[in-house]
């Protein structure tokens, strides 16, 4: 058997190894914390401590009868199980929650739209408390998916949460959730960072807010979220959270706080918010490299639609013009249009940039006052439900005259899919822009005016609704499941 080999180092190197082990070590003691030195606290436990005293618990109470519960079964039940002196069955109260957060020591309290919506008895309660106040509405705006709510706090000092201006908030900056996540997890604190800035055309159970500049945050956000203030590290508000999507993790949407703050004088001051209106439906110019024509803008929004009797018909617009700027602000695509319409006053007289025809045109503009449903004009680019855009078959819209030349549509009975969110419960189903709805539910659908009478019906609903779909002359019924893909509170 061989002998091991034993190798002994020189000297001088065990005198280097000794001295490079001595300063490590030193480097170890010098830089480690003296024994009994607290860590540094999190900077975050600084914004709980602001923040979550003002964030409260909202609880609404929806009184709903047979009157009130879909058609089949479940309705049967209620004339059987609760019968009222009538015997269309009884009322009960169907509970659910959400969050919100105090912006004054007046007790004016703000949340989502969709966390108070149809709701019969609102109540707040806040962190850590058994009593509730009630609360009064003092003003909705469905458009943005904000609502304002009032309490009288007596003598008690309201904490009161301040605003940041969300459009100095960078992607990458650190964001923290507070909320009540699930009902009874109150006051939650999440961190993550903001992911993204400006999004929009999302689907929020089943609806689309009209006016979307959404923040994106992998901040937690959970179910019973909605409502609750997205803050900064100095515990400033930055946005109100709104979604979730139910598909994805770490992808929540919170409404930026310069709107919000906009949306909240509204509603204190006068109950609801004073938009501009103009007129005219738009898509965002798209430019196709190679093809680009001389003089022809590089953005702007496309006239598709102007309706009859409106500024925009009165100052001159047509379809096929590209609008360019507003008052002197540059328009580069069509949300950026419907957010400066919305933000001038009525009654304003301004400038409009046009280029028609390689022309460049200045066209002066009055402001009207924009309506939830301003009579005679319905048009595609009302609200989306189920992540569907309808128009009117008979209507001048160019986008069903497109469609129906391409299709080879016949229909003229129901409403014509113009447009369909991704991810909607709509594409889900299958629906594509041209299909022509003709009834969900067994409730016919005629027109414009019967297709909103429908979704008033059955916008509540959560369970599949039956969907007969016209494409091209062929008749086919889909299952629709709500907010199947949709974003959730």
């Amino acid at each position: 058997m061989a002998t091991p080999r034993h190798f002994v180092l020189p000297p001088h190197l065990v005198v280097c190894a000794f001295f490079v082990a001595l300063l490590v070590l030193l480097q170890l003691l010098l830089t480690a914390p003296a024994f009994g030195t607290e860590v540094p606290a999190s900077p975050f436990v600084a914004v709980g401590q602001t923040v979550r005293p003002a964030v409260v618990s909202i609880r609404t109470i929806r009184l709903t009868g047979a009157a009130g519960v879909n058609q089949g079964p479940l309705q049967e039940m209620y004339r059987r199980y609760f019968p009222d002196a009538e015997g269309e069955g009884g009322r009960f109260e169907a509970p659910s929650t959400g969050s919100g957060f105090v912006v004054d020591k007046r007790g004016h309290v703000l949340t989502n739209h969709h966390v108070i919506d149809a709701a019969d008895e609102i109540f707040v309660r806040f962190g850590g408390e058994r009593r509730e106040y009630r609360a009064r509405l003092q003003g909705t705006d469905p458009n943005t998916d904000l609502a304002l709510l009032l309490i009288d706090p007596g003598e008690r000092d309201l904490p009161v949460l301040e605003f940041a201006d969300s459009d100095a908030v960078e992607v990458g900056s650190w964001a923290v959730a507070v909320g009540n996540p699930f009902g009874n997890l109150e006051s939650s604190l999440t961190v993550g960072v903001v992911s993204a800035k400006g999004r929009g055309d999302l689907v929020i159970g089943g609806l689309t807010p009209r006016f979307q500049d959404f923040i994106q945050t992998d901040a937690s956000i959970n179910f019973g979220n909605s409502g609750g203030p997205l803050v900064d590290v100095s515990g400033r508000v930055i946005g109100v959270n709104t979604a979730i999507n139910s598909r994805g993790q770490g992808i929540g949407f919170a409404v930026p706080s310069n709107l919000v703050r906009r949306i909240y004088r509204d509603l204190r001051e006068h109950g609801r918010v004073i938009r501009g209106y103009l007129g005219v439906s738009t898509e965002d110019l798209v430019l196709v490299v190679g093809e680009e024509q001389e003089n022809a803008p590089e953005a702007g929004a496309r006239v598709l639609d102007v309706v009859a009797g409106s500024p925009a018909a009165t100052a001159g617009l047509r379809a096929g013009d590209i609008i360019t700027a507003w008052d002197g602000d540059p328009v580069a695509s069509r949300r950026e249009l419907l957010f400066l319409v919305a933000g001038t006053a009525p009654g304003t007289e301004l400038e409009l940039e046009v280029q028609r025809d390689r022309e460049r045109l200045l066209l002066r503009v009055t402001t009207e006052e924009w309506q939830e449903d301003p009579a005679g004009r319905q048009h595609a680019a009302g609200d989306a439900w189920l992540g569907l855009n309808v128009a009117a078959i008979a209507g001048t819209d160019p986008r069903v005259e497109r469609l129906r030349d391409m299709l080879g549509v016949t229909a003229t009975v129901g409403v014509m899919v113009v447009g369909v969110a991704e991810d909607s419960p709509g594409a889900e189903a299958g629906i594509r822009p041209g299909d022509v709805l003709v009834s969900m539910d067994g409730h016919e659908i005629e027109d414009l005016a019967s297709w909103e009478q429908v979704r008033t019906l059955l916008s509540g609903r959560r369970e599949p609704l039956t969907v007969l779909v016209r494409t091209g002359t062929s008749e086919q019924y889909l299952q629709v499941v709500p907010r199947a893909a949709g974003l959730e509170n």
